[in-house]
């Protein structure tokens, strides 16, 4: 898949160094050449803590401290990161207008 939104992840990792290694491994699994999804299906293979909200998609972080949101336009192959934050702060937020 194509990652986009990158600088948003190294914000992030900046900002939250205790998760920044897994935000590095998250992106370098779903910025893969050889990560292809075609479905949600797919997605929650790849990470079975995934959750479709709208038209978003949330991925837990660092055990459930963390989420991220992303866009996914699968015919193109491309995730597209919206936002990351605390769970705290993501109950504050309404995901689908991010």
């Amino acid at each position: 898949m194509k990652l986009v939104g990158l600088d948003l992840i190294v914000e992030a990792q900046k900002r939250h160094a205790n998760v920044a290694k897994r935000l590095a491994t998250w992106a370098v699994v779903v910025g893969s050449k050889a990560t292809v999804w075609s479905s949600f299906q797919d997605v929650r293979k790849c990470c079975p803590a995934a959750d479709k909200v709208g038209d978003r998609f949330v991925f837990d972080i660092g055990g459930n401290r963390f989420r991220l949101i992303a866009k996914i336009n699968f015919p193109a192959g491309v995730v597209a990161v919206r936002w990351f934050g605390t769970h705290a702060e993501y109950d504050k937020i309404d995901v689908e207008e991010v």
